[in-house]
């Protein structure tokens, strides 16, 4: 018995061969590749990026400045590739390749350096390939591949720190934080414990003008991107933060469809869930052994799945667990045991390669649609009409249906200047081409909606707002036409920051201080019951074409 435990024991701590390497890589590649394709959300984004190119502006609506993205460095990464002439949809796809794959390579990379042999990383690309999670969102149009990237920049300097602690090392921390707040302003939350790791080394070396030097560069670009988004929108945060989270709902409302969200990970992405899962139980003991690198990151992994779940989750199955899975992959590799590489092929060889469900095994056509309460398997809902295997079959693709209404209401022989309103603005607002006035009711493109009371039939992801009386002729007209008279003054006031052609007077400048200090809120506060969706008014609608 002790002979046969001995052997299984040299088994999985011998190297792996090294013929797995390259077969990793091509596998890697061709489930990536198989599997891109964009979701409907990203059209809101890709229809800045067309106005910006033709001269409008960062703006998702030609007659006003609203930021409807959450991702500033990732709008600007597609603005670069679409310069070229390449269209956004094959930008997102082409960034997000490089991205994975940069991010794949460093993990290699370092990982393959520290045990100086490149062939025993490959395990690291299994690993990722079993997670639904991180594969369905490696695509998909939205930043999380350039999350993927940035973190993994961020983790590499931080846990470096350990060795050497320069002027330049603390500069580049911060700046890799500083890009991964401008993709996502949420993803900082992983860096935020390696602060508190920071400070007895600083004491101890007393490096205090040091480290803020180097915190003050390093932070320069966030401080910058706010400075002009302040001016530019008028706000110091993306409209999409306030239409998601200044819904008039609690944490004691939100957090059960957080938890919701968990456990639908835990049903449709087990192993993703199981990875996450062990990275942050393993604080204590990380804690213990006095590894406090490891417990900065298992802490951060923990935070942002607690910030997760206190708003929600998301309609998207498993997309807020993709960077934390990759984040509990870099703390594995950096604690690197001797059977994780074996281990890992075990897993990949039964939960992927023999599983027919898996990523592996899919096709051009494929389509999967599950729902799971409020929580959607995005992928499977729009993949056959979105992914890049049947966009080279297609002269007007995306072939869905919500983007072939929009493609015929552009068409349309109606005046430019009437409003309409939709719940669906992704693949129908870009579309409907640039000169037309869409209002989205669930208020990620609309200034004013957002600051408004979501209906009480909210969906996570979509906390829909009933339109104000008078709103849509107001748009229309370019008039103030708001029935509710404190509504109507605020709206005024909002049209000062967003509409104003001259953006440096005075008067707008005090507008925007007295909108950011909350001094317009009684005018806009509600102590009504949160009511019911009534619909979009008569004569407005649009965009509600058929669905998948």
């Amino acid at each position: 018995m002790y002979s046969f435990l001995k052997t299984i024991r040299s088994f999985f701590q011998r190297p792996l061969p090294k013929f797995v390497f390259p077969i990793s890589c091509i596998v890697f590649i061709y489930v990536v590749i198989v599997n891109s394709w964009v979701t409907e959300d990203a059209y809101i984004s890709f229809r800045t990026v067309d106005n910006f190119l033709n001269g409008q502006g960062l703006r998702w609506n030609t007659y006003e400045r609203v930021q409807v993205y959450t991702h500033p460095l990732w709008l600007f990464g597609l603005i670069f590739f679409s310069f070229w002439t390449i269209p956004v949809y094959y930008s997102s796809l082409i960034l997000s390749w490089i991205c994975v794959g940069a991010t794949a390579y460093l993990l290699i990379f370092r990982f393959g350096k520290r045990k100086e042999n490149l062939f025993q990383a490959s395990w690291i690309l299994l690993i990722l390939l079993i997670s639904r999670a991180f594969v369905d969102f490696s695509s998909s149009g939205l930043e999380n591949p350039l999350s993927y990237l940035l973190i993994v920049l961020f983790l590499g300097k931080a846990f470096d720190l350990e060795k050497r602690c320069d002027f330049a090392d603390l500069l580049l921390f911060f700046f890799y934080l500083s890009l991964s707040y401008l993709n996502r302003q949420d993803t900082v939350l992983f860096g935020i414990p390696f602060l508190l790791y920071l400070y007895k080394p600083l004491k101890e070396r007393k490096l205090w003008s040091r480290f803020i030097g180097a915190a003050v560069l390093g932070l320069l670009p966030i401080l910058l991107w706010s400075t002009f988004s302040l001016v530019y929108y008028g706000y110091l945060f993306p409209n999409t933060a306030y239409a998601k989270l200044n819904t008039g709902l609690t944490v004691s409302h939100l957090w059960p469809y957080g938890l919701d969200y968990l456990e639908n990970s835990f049903r449709w992405d087990v192993f993703t869930s199981i990875t996450i899962v062990l990275a942050i139980l393993l604080l204590p003991y990380f804690v213990w052994k006095k590894k406090f690198l490891e417990a900065a990151l298992s802490a951060g992994i923990g935070l942002y799945i607690l910030y997760i779940c206190s708003i929600g989750g998301d309609f998207m199955a498993g997309r807020f667990f993709a960077l934390p899975f990759l984040a509990s992959v870099f703390l594995f590799s950096e604690l690197s045991p001797s059977w994780l590489p074996r281990v890992s092929v075990l897993l990949f060889v039964a939960l992927f390669l023999l599983n027919q469900n898996s990523n592996l095994y899919i096709t051009k056509d494929y389509t999967r649609l599950r729902n799971d309460g409020e929580i959607q398997d995005e992928k499977g809902a729009y993949f056959r009409s979105t992914n890049f295997l049947r966009s080279v079959q297609f002269q007007e693709f995306p072939t869905h249906g919500w983007a072939v209404a929009g493609r015929k209401f552009k068409k349309a022989p109606k005046d430019a200047e009437i409003a309409c309103a939709t719940i669906n603005v992704g693949f129908y607002g870009y579309f409907a081409g640039q000169n037309r006035k869409i209002v989205d009711a669930n208020a990620l493109t609309d200034p004013l909606l957002s600051k408004l009371k979501s209906i009480s039939n909210w969906r996570v992801g979509h906390f829909t707002r009933n339109i104000p009386p008078g709103y849509l002729e107001s748009v229309s007209s370019g008039q103030n036409k708001i029935q509710d008279p404190n509504l109507k003054v605020y709206y005024d006031r909002l049209k000062l920051l967003t509409e104003s052609e001259d953006l440096f007077t005075k008067e707008r400048f005090m507008e925007i201080l007295r909108e950011n200090l909350g001094e317009n809120r009684n005018l806009i506060r509600n102590s009504d019951p949160r009511s019911p969706w009534v619909g979009i008014p008569d004569g407005f609608a649009c965009g509600l074409g058929v669905g998948y």
